[in-house]
């Protein structure tokens, strides 16, 4: 299932402002686009609270008020976007503020999209029921990158009955405008900066293996996966320097305009399904299964993965093209070891009973039609195992 109608080859409709120090800048950009502005975000990730009121002095400047929205504890579940939704027609609300991380953003989405029609979280994305109208529009401010989710169409909810994560897509889904600020993110911890850097390196070889990948979306993800070999190391060993920090959030946006359409694939597939079984985070839960995956996509992909190792400035030459395909996966190792981040779910109290389940949820995901070979539920359990 490609993420856009499949006629469609490429397409990202979101404007994007990426500065440092641009947060005080945010209400003369809105302005444009809504005046009665609700800021949504989630207890947990309503975080750098001197540059949050930074932002909400700026759009008070320029609209008729402006209400902080962060009913939701963590997760967000469909009873969650249901009640969003619903303060958002009663505040006559005409632009959403999505500001935060993963959760944030995703309720953000979703909650624009359900404000406009006449549907519930559960009919929208268990019971298929079609949208009529175009959601509010919402403006994305990342507090740290989101391995491309920030600007991407689609976004995932907890169900409150099975307790399981479901997928939504749609090009209704795209935000309005992507507002990203490093400084937003300088808090970020050396852990932190580590698992982000990989989970969007991740997100971008997802999308390079789509078989809905073409020229510019392998482009734009190839990049990603420059900037991020050769600045990751250096934003960790120098915090306070944006500059680094800066080429990582601009690694996620163009992880996000590559996924938005070719799609992501297998490892993000099992990382959502891991983050819905285990405590682990989205970002995480990536970082752990890129290795494993890549080591189960080699033999099939070998020619992308030659452009993989080529953006790791790894040396392919005069070597057959799986030996340079392996040397992708060397490539990406080799940045695991220097950032010490573990390869193994056991190592994060994964238990090894849990596998099944989380093989079973992955399979449901319909982006995995997109994987360039078939993949059997039996092979996805033997790929947790090899994380295991």
């Amino acid at each position: 299932m490609p993420v856009l109608p499949e006629w469609i080859n490429f397409q990202f409709p979101p404007k994007i402002h990426f500065e440092i120090d641009c947060g005080y800048k945010l209400g003369s950009f809105v302005k444009n686009i809504g005046t009665r502005v609700v800021l949504i975000a989630t207890q947990k990730e309503l975080e750098n609270a001197e540059e949050l009121s930074i932002i909400k002095t700026s759009l008070e400047k320029h609209s008729e008020g402006v209400i902080i929205f962060d009913d939701i504890v963590d997760k967000v579940h469909f009873k969650d976007l249901d009640s969003t939704a619903h303060f958002l027609r009663i505040s006559n609300a005409d632009c959403v503020v999505a500001y935060g991380s993963f959760e944030s953003i995703n309720a953000g989405k979703a909650a624009a999209l359900l404000a406009t029609n006449d549907l519930f979280a559960e009919e929208l994305l268990v019971g298929k029921k079609q949208l009529k109208k175009r959601g509010l529009p919402v403006i994305v401010v990342p507090t740290k990158p989101l391995l491309g989710n920030e600007c991407s169409p689609f976004f995932s909810v907890v169900d409150d009955k099975d307790k399981n994560r479901k997928y939504f897509a749609h090009e209704w889904a795209f935000p309005e405008l992507v507002v990203s600020d490093p400084k937003i993110g300088a808090g970020m911890s050396s852990t932190e900066t580590a698992k982000t850097g990989i989970a969007i390196l991740s997100a971008a070889v997802d999308s390079i293996l789509s078989k809905y990948a073409n020229e510019i979306t392998s482009s734009t993800a190839l990049r990603a996966i420059e900037l991020i070999s050769k600045n990751i190391v250096p934003a960790i060993r120098e915090p306070r320097n944006l500059g680094p920090k800066n080429s990582i959030y601009a690694a996620s946006l163009l992880a996000g305009i590559a996924q938005s359409t070719s799609s992501l694939g297998l490892c993000y597939a099992l990382s959502l399904a891991v983050t819905t079984v285990t405590n682990l985070d989205i970002f995480q839960a990536m970082s752990i299964l890129l290795p494993h995956v890549m080591e189960y996509n080699l033999t099939s992909s070998a020619g992308k993965y030659v452009m993989i190792a080529r953006a790791l400035d790894e040396d392919v030459s005069n070597i057959s093209v799986i030996e340079a395909a392996i040397k992708a996966v060397e490539g990406i190792r080799k940045i695991y070891l220097e950032l010490r981040i573990p390869q193994r779910l056991s190592e994060y109290e994964v238990k090894k009973i849990d596998l099944p389940g989380i093989a079973t949820l992955a399979a449901t995901y319909p982006f995995l039609d997109c994987l360039p070979r078939e993949l059997p539920k039996n092979e996805i359990e033997t790929i947790l195992v090899a994380a295991f």
